[in-house]
């Protein structure tokens, strides 16, 4: 990464981002060497990323001919306009946000007891109200649904996050930003002040 100072490695930025964003962006490379990103809800457990799909498909043909994958996760924060920092420039503008990005091998979930953990992350974290029973491989209901429906993983080989906050600008126009986006009040601009003054001096 570029700016080091925004990198991190932080375990506690994988859970948080898996914890609570709750789309994920599954990278794949085509037959013809083209990218292919795929949006798709997702759950974590510890740093293996499930989600469930089609064992039939263009998705699912690519990770069999393929397994290596990447995986992205991303939440938005404020968008900071220019003016904020340089009146009539447009350069300054910025998005600042939090990302994970996961390099590893996707592949086909096979064992029952693992799909059930799999769809169970996956309904713990989209469902967190309950109203459904344990998944259970040993429960019929449960064994003939799980022998029919594809769970995928992808275990990482390495992840890297980017915490981007105004690290790189002077703590002077980052108290500047604290100030407007609190002004704005807008739907993020509270945690966006926030987390910029973890950052901020005493």
């Amino acid at each position: 990464m570029r700016r080091s100072e925004l990198e991190s490695f932080d375990s506690s930025l994988f859970v948080e981002l898996a914890d609570t964003c709750e789309v994920g962006y599954l990278s794949l490379v085509t037959s013809a060497g083209y990218p292919r990103a795929i949006a798709l809800n997702f759950a974590a457990i510890g740093e293996t990323i499930y989600f469930h799909g089609a064992l039939e498909g263009e998705k699912f043909e690519l990770i069999k001919a393929n397994p290596r994958a990447g995986f992205t996760i991303v939440k938005s924060y404020s968008y900071i306009p220019s003016n904020w920092s340089a009146p009539r420039f447009a350069c300054p503008a910025t998005q600042f946000f939090k990302s994970i990005e996961i390099k590893g091998t996707c592949s086909v979930v096979a064992d029952p007891a693992e799909k059930a953990r799999g769809l169970g992350a996956l309904m713990d974290k989209h469902q967190p109200e309950g109203g459904f029973d344990p998944i259970d491989p040993s429960v019929p209901v449960y064994a003939k649904a799980l022998e029919g429906v594809g769970v995928f993983r992808v275990v990482a080989d390495s992840w890297s996050g980017k915490v981007k906050f105004g690290q790189n600008e002077p703590e002077k126009l980052r108290r500047i930003f604290v100030e407007k986006l609190r002004e704005r009040g807008g739907v993020m601009d509270e945690e966006t002040a926030l987390e910029i003054e973890l950052g901020l001096s005493e």
